[in-house]
C-alpha cells in the first residue's frame, strides 16, 4: 500500500474530528493541538514538528513522529499496529505527561540525536502504555518518580531492544546500614541479564540529574557498611555512594550456599524475576534513590521448582504487579507471599537481626512481628508494614512451593498501581499508607494484635470475603501460613492441624455464629497482650472464648493479657462474636441445672453443695483472665458442703470443678 506522509509545524493547530488525511499545514510553529478526534491511519506516516496537545480522542494506527513534547489530557485509543517515533536532532529531552495520567501505544521508539542529547522523559506518576515493544535507538526513557512502563502483548518472549539507549527508573531502598531490602531488577544490562555493574546507579541527585546518574561504588572489608553520596552545594553527586559487597546474595532451593543463600557480587548475572539482598549507605535521607538503567524487561519469564523449596523471586518489570493474579496464574504452585520487613535492626550480627516477614494472600496482608517502637516514623503495625495487592516496581520476596512444577510471570500481571495511593508499597519501612477501597462490596477484615513480653507485635488477620467461595476449613490461597514463628505467638488453628500456624484465615460472607479457634504459644514469663489492632468494614463486638473456663472476654472494649505459664494453649481459646457468659444467670445465687452439683457465693464465702457425694478430684477458681486465684485443699473437696473463704475485690469469679473425666465450670459475682 502507498504511505501518505503529512508534516505539521504550526502555532496553534486545532484539529476537528477528521481523518488524517484531511488535515491542513500550517503555519508559524509553536504547538498543534488536537481538540476532536486524530485518526492516522494505517500506512500512513504523520510528521509534528512542535509540541503536540491531544485534548481530544487520539487515534494511532500508523506511524508518527514526533520532534517534540506529547502532552495526553485526552483519550488516546488502544492501537493495534503503528509505531509512535519520538525523534529530534534539534531537542536534547523530549516529555510526555498529561492530565489523562497515561497514554497507550502500540510500537515506541526513542530515537533522540541532538549533539547533548539526553532522551525522552516520562513525567513523575505517568503511565506509559505500550501494546507491543519499545525499541531505544539514541538517547534514554527516563521514568521520573512513579512513572510506569506497561506492555500488554500476550508473546512469550522480550519484544524491547537497544541499540543506544536504555530506561532509567527510580525506586527507594532503606538508609540503614544494617538493614536488608530484597530487591529485583526491573531491566538488563549484560546479556539479557543484570548486574549491579552497569545497571545499578545513584539516584541521590535524580530530582535535579534525572538523566546522568553516577555508577554505585562497592566496597569490601570491614565495618561492611555502605556510604552515602558526597554531594556538592546544589545537591549533585560529587562521589557516588557506595554498597557493602558483603551483604549481596541470591536464595535458591538445591545449591551450595549458606542454608540457600548464594554470595553474589557486582559482577554477578541475575536473571530477571530473581530477587537479591543488598543494604542500606547511612544517607541521611529518610530512603536511599537508586537507579536501575539497562533495556526494559517485558515478556515470559519461568522458574522450575519443587514441592516444598522455596525462592527469592522478585516483580521483574517497570510497573507495578498484581500478587493476586500472579498467584491464580501459578494455583497449584503458590498460595502466598512472603516480604522481608527490617524491624530496625542496629548490628550485622544474625542474632541481633530484627525484622520478619509480612505475608499477602488473596484474603488480605498483614505485618510481620517487630518492635513497632524500634522503627522510626511507624505509628501501630497496621500503618505500613501490612503489604497490599501491588507489587511496586524492584521489590523481592519469597514464595514457597506447594507442589513441583514451573512459576511463570507475564504481561498479565502488569498493572499501573503506584505506590504513593497505598495500594502498592515497597518495603523501605517509612513513611504510611492511606487506604483506598478496592472493592464494590467491600470485604470485612479484623485485624489481631499480640504483644509478648519483649513488645514484639503480631498482628493476625481475619477476611470475610462476600464473593468468594472460601469456607471455614483451609482454603487454598485465602489462608496463610507463618512464614516465621517467634517462640511467642498467636495464630489461628485451622481444620484441628496443630502443626501449622495460620497469620490469615480467610472465610466466605460474614456470620455471628462462626467461631475460629486460635493458639497461644507462649515460652517466657511476663505480660502477653491482646488486642484489636483494626477493624475494616466490621461493627460486631468481638469476643475471645475461654473454652476451658467457659466464659468470654470483650476484646472491642479492652485488651486481653491472660495470665499463663509457659506452653501451648491449643484447644482453649477462639475468636467470637456473641457472649457465652451473657447466656448464664450471674446473681449470687446461682443455680444450676445440674443438681449433683450447687454454686453460690455468700458472705464472703464461696459455697459448694456436693448433694450426690460426687467423687471431686480438683477444685480451682480463676479470675476472668484465666489467673488461678486459689484452690481448694484435697482433703477438703471430700466433704460434701466445701466452704471457700473469698475476700478478693468485686468482680466475676470462675468455679472449676474436675470429677474424674468430667469437667464443670460455675461462674459467681462477688
Amino acid at each position: 500500500m502507498k504511505q501518505k506522509y503529512f508534516i505539521l509545524w504550526c502555532l496553534s493547530l486545532i484539529v476537528p474530528t477528521i481523518s488524517m488525511s484531511q488535515i491542513p499545514f500550517g503555519n508559524l510553529p509553536f504547538q498543534i493541538v488536537n481538540n476532536g478526534t486524530l485518526k492516522i491511519e494505517q500506512s500512513t506516516v504523520v510528521y509534528f514538528g512542535n509540541e503536540y496537545l491531544n485534548a481530544g480522542i487520539h487515534d494511532n494506527e500508523g506511524d508518527l513522529y514526533l520532534n517534540s513534547n506529547f502532552i495526553n489530557d485526552g483519550t488516546t485509543s488502544i492501537p493495534t499496529s503503528g509505531t509512535t517515533f519520538f525523534t529530534s536532532a534539534v531537542n536534547d529531552t523530549l516529555t510526555i505527561s498529561g492530565t489523562a495520567g497515561s497514554a497507550n501505544f502500540f510500537n515506541l521508539e526513542v530515537n533522540v540525536t541532538s549533539s547533548s542529547k539526553k532522551g525522552v522523559s516520562v513525567a513523575d506518576g505517568f503511565g506509559l502504555i505500550v501494546e507491543n515493544g519499545v525499541n531505544l535507538v539514541s538517547g534514554d526513557l527516563r521514568l521520573v518518580g512513579e512513572a510506569q512502563l506497561i506492555q500488554t502483548h500476550t508473546t512469550g518472549t522480550n519484544l524491547n531492544t537497544s541499540s543506544g539507549g536504555s530506561l532509567l527508573r527510580d525506586q527507594q531502598g532503606m538508609s540503614n546500614t544494617y538493614g536488608y531490602n530484597y530487591w529485583s531488577s526491573p531491566v538488563t544490562n549484560n546479556l539479557e541479564a543484570f548486574t549491579l555493574s552497569g545497571g545499578l546507579f545513584d539516584g541521590t541527585d535524580a530530582d535535579i540529574n534525572s538523566f546522568e546518574p553516577e555508577q554505585v561504588g562497592f566496597n569490601t572489608g570491614s565495618p561492611y557498611n555502605g556510604i552515602p553520596a558526597g554531594v556538592d552545594v546544589d545537591g549533585m553527586v560529587i562521589t557516588p555512594l557506595e554498597i557493602s559487597d558483603r551483604w549481596l546474595y541470591t536464595y535458591s532451593p538445591n545449591t551450595s550456599g549458606y542454608s540457600g543463600w548464594d554470595k553474589i557480587d557486582e559482577t554477578s548475572s541475575i536473571n530477571p524475576g530473581i530477587g537479591f539482598t543488598m543494604k542500606g549507605t547511612a544517607t541521611t535521607n529518610p530512603n536511599q534513590n537508586y537507579v536501575f538503567k539497562g533495556v526494559p524487561n517485558d515478556g515470559e519469564y519461568t522458574f522450575s521448582i519443587n514441592s516444598g523449596e522455596s525462592v527469592l523471586l522478585g516483580n521483574p518489570y517497570p510497573s507495578a504487579l498484581d500478587a493476586g493474579k500472579f498467584i491464580d496464574d501459578n494455583p497449584t504452585i503458590i498460595d502466598q507471599i512472603e516480604f522481608w520487613v527490617d524491624g530496625g535492626s542496629n548490628s550485622h550480627y544474625l542474632a541481633n537481626y530484627l525484622g520478619g516477614y509480612a505475608i499477602w494472600n488473596k484474603t488480605a496482608g498483614v505485618a510481620p512481628s517487630v518492635v513497632i517502637s524500634s522503627i522510626a516514623g511507624l505509628g501501630n503495625a497496621d500503618s505500613v508494614l501490612a503489604p497490599t495487592q501491588y507489587i511496586p516496581v524492584g521489590q523481592g520476596f519469597f514464595v514457597e512451593a506447594l507442589n513441583g512444577g514451573t512459576i511463570t510471570f507475564n504481561n498479565s500481571q502488569r498493572i499501573f498501581e503506584k505506590e504513593d495511593t497505598g495500594n502498592s508499597i515497597f518495603y523501605k519501612t517509612s513513611g504510611t499508607k492511606s487506604k483506598t477501597a478496592l472493592e464494590e462490596e467491600p470485604k470485612r477484615f479484623i485485624r489481631i494484635g499480640y504483644e509478648d513480653p519483649e513488645m514484639f507485635h503480631r498482628q493476625i488477620v481475619l477476611g470475610f470475603l462476600p464473593n468468594c467461595p472460601a469456607s471455614l476449613d483451609f482454603n487454598l490461597g485465602y489462608d496463610a501460613v507463618m512464614f516465621d514463628p517467634r517462640e511467642d505467638e498467636l495464630f489461628y488453628i485451622i481444620e484441628h492441624d496443630l502443626t501449622r500456624k495460620y497469620v490469615i484465615q480467610g472465610v466466605g460472607a460474614y456470620n455471628s455464629s462462626y467461631e475460629f479457634p486460635i493458639g497461644i504459644k507462649i515460652s517466657q514469663e511476663g505480660t502477653h497482650t491482646i488486642m484489636i489492632d483494626a477493624v475494616e468494614n466490621f461493627e460486631d463486638v468481638i469476643y475471645i472464648k475461654d473454652n476451658v473456663l467457659n466464659i468470654s472476654y470483650n476484646l472491642t472494649e479492652s485488651n486481653f493479657s491472660p495470665n499463663l505459664p509457659p506452653g501451648e494453649y491449643l484447644d482453649r481459646f477462639s475468636i467470637v462474636f456473641s457472649d457465652i457468659t451473657s447466656k448464664s444467670t450471674l446473681d449470687t445465687e446461682d443455680v444450676f441445672a445440674d443438681n449433683n452439683l450447687r454454686v453460690h457465693y455468700l458472705n464472703n464465702k464461696i459455697v459448694i453443695n456436693n448433694n450426690s457425694n460426687l467423687e471431686l478430684s480438683d477444685v480451682s477458681i480463676f479470675n476472668t483472665v484465666g489467673q488461678k486465684i486459689t484452690e481448694v485443699n484435697k482433703n477438703d473437696i471430700k466433704q460434701q458442703k466445701i466452704t471457700i473463704p473469698f475476700m478478693y475485690q468485686q468482680g466475676m469469679y470462675v468455679v472449676k470443678i474436675e470429677s474424674g473425666q468430667r469437667n464443670k465450670t460455675f461462674k459467681i459475682i462477688n
